[in-house]
C-alpha cells in the first residue's frame, strides 16, 4: 500500500546559474517502500538531467508526528498528487565542475 515518504537527496544537476552542480534537497513522494522511492525519484530526475548521490533519512511520514515545518507544505501538496516528487529548497554547495 502507497504511503508518503520522505528523505534528504543529494543531487547532481546540470550546473547552476553560479556553476555547482551538487545539491541537497528533502523530497515527498507516495511509494509502496524506501526502494520504491528511490526507482521513483530516480526516474523522475534523470527526465531532467538529475542524479541522485545519495539519500539520507529516508523514511514514511506518519500520520500525527510532529512534522519539521520546512516538510509541511510538501506534504500537503504531495497528499494530492501521487505521481509527483514534491521538492523543498535546493541547497547547492560549491562543486564547480573541472
Amino acid at each position: 500500500m502507497k504511503e508518503l515518504w520522505t528523505a534528504q537527496v543529494h543531487l547532481l544537476t546540470p550546473p547552476a546559474e553560479f556553476g555547482d552542480t551538487k545539491c541537497f534537497t528533502n523530497l515527498v513522494s507516495w511509494a509502496d517502500d524506501a526502494e520504491d522511492f528511490q526507482r521513483k525519484v530516480s526516474r523522475i530526475l534523470e527526465k531532467d538531467s538529475w542524479f541522485i548521490l545519495s539519500i539520507e533519512d529516508c523514511t514514511t511520514v506518519a500520520r500525527g508526528d510532529d512534522v519539521p515545518e520546512e516538510l509541511v507544505e510538501q506534504i500537503e501538496t504531495a497528499s494530492t498528487r501521487p505521481e509527483d516528487c514534491i521538492f523543498g529548497t535546493l541547497h547547492y554547495y560549491p562543486s564547480k565542475p573541472a
